[in-house]
């Protein structure tokens, strides 16, 4: 799913928060234990790319949540994104407004976030 080095490193921290929150403790130094996570996601270790994995796919799901509450011009209508529904684990989701119910892909979010008013 990733092999891109860039995105690798620009989202290692959130990475590292990740883990954390599911449970992940160093147990002596939690620098080391960060260098040597790095270390084994640049390196493509497999069990790290599939944690890494597993956090790209909750990371793309946040990004489509941040979009409730939100307004989008679609269409010359502003549509107020109530609710996100989503569809498979490709992250294709719905956008729930008042006025429209739109399917989209996960791969549109950037050109949503530049509709948003």
């Amino acid at each position: 799913m990733i092999d891109d080095k860039n995105q690798k490193i620009e989202l290692f921290e959130k990475f590292y928060e990740w883990l954390k929150s599911d449970g992940l403790v160093p147990t002596k130094s939690e620098r080391l234990h960060k260098k040597k996570i790095f270390a084994s996601l640049l390196s493509d270790n497999k069990m790290t790319i599939e944690n890494f994995n597993d956090f790209l796919i909750d990371y793309k799901k946040e990004e489509i949540r941040a979009l409730v509450g939100k307004t989008l011009l679609i269409n010359d209508n502003h549509c107020f994104i109530r609710d996100i529904e989503f569809l498979n684990a490709q992250n294709d989701f719905k956008l729930i407004s008042e006025k429209v119910v739109l399917s989209c892909k996960a791969t549109q979010i950037e050109r949503l976030k530049l509709e948003v008013i």
